[in-house]
């Protein structure tokens, strides 16, 4: 691993992502690339050089002293994490969303991680928030952060799985990081009356991953619920679980909008940290 962004507004939640990002860069000597987008009123978003387009005598006045002030603040934000890992900063202007996905693509982050405080009722229905949207089109893994956690305390993780194998490959990418956590694995499958397999049958199914994939530390479970996020969020309160970790589908447009998305649901509900990655 090499790169770690991590899209930081100043917030609460943008700080514990950050010294959860700090703990893993210490541990695989990853550069944090912070990630700040100043929202304003723009077409595109553009990289902060010292320099504004053209504008109006006062709007420029004002954006450039909202430039400095911001490069003030996150000199100090790095200044006041001394720790043994290098942290960069870059600074956008436009809207948010774009800013940080396009920096995410430049710099060729290997992790995404991210501060969240979830998004509930109509919000999510419509809206959603920019952890959501990257979980749903970032090409790399993306770790949502709710509040601040030691990453020595990730002792157990849950790994919700279907029973076709879809999710190999990204089970495969995370054992990089149950090694780096030196966790226990619970692969769950959820049985829903929508989806429903026996039990025994869905245990030798998950049994069967684990070996394709040469898992270790793992064991097998299976959990009935209506909803699959609700069998994830309820089984990983019941085993005591410091951590989700599941793929996404990535569905985007109208698919997106009538069939949803699992892991953002569970982003969006989860008291835990929830890792995501694409089967794309």
């Amino acid at each position: 691993m090499q790169t770690i962004a991590v899209p930081y507004d100043f917030s609460e939640y943008a700080e514990a992502a950050l010294d959860f990002a700090i703990q893993i860069g210490e541990k695989t000597n990853a550069t944090i690339r912070l990630i700040h987008v100043i929202e304003y009123p723009l077409a595109t978003t553009f990289n902060v050089t010292g320099e504004v387009e053209e504008y109006e005598p006062m709007d420029k006045i004002y954006a450039l002293e909202l430039i400095k002030k911001t490069n003030e603040r996150m000199a100090k934000v790095i200044s006041d994490h001394n720790q043994n890992v290098t942290i960069q900063r870059t600074i956008l202007m436009g809207k948010a969303y774009d800013g940080i996905t396009d920096q995410i693509e430049e710099t060729e982050a290997d992790l995404i991680v991210m501060g969240t405080k979830g998004a509930t009722g109509l919000k999510e229905l419509f809206v959603g928030s920019n952890t959501e949207k990257i979980v749903r089109n970032a090409h790399c893994p993306v770790l949502a952060i709710h509040k601040k956690c030691d990453i020595n305390a990730i002792k157990n993780v849950v790994f919700a799985s279907d029973l076709d194998g879809t999710h190999s490959k990204v089970l495969q990418t995370f054992k990089y990081y149950q090694e780096l956590f030196d966790a226990k694995l619970h692969l769950v499958w959820v049985d829903t009356p929508h989806n429903s397999v026996n039990g025994d049958l869905a245990k030798e199914r998950l049994k069967a991953l684990a070996i394709d994939n040469h898992l270790k530390n793992y064991e097998v479970h299976v959990t009935k619920a209506f909803q699959p996020e609700e069998g994830i969020l309820t089984f990983g309160w019941q085993i005591k679980a410091d951590l989700i970790a599941m793929s996404t589908h990535s569905h985007k447009g109208l698919i997106h909008l009538f069939v949803g998305s699992v892991a953002e649901d569970v982003v969006n509900h989860s008291n835990l940290p929830v890792w995501t990655c694409t089967i794309k």
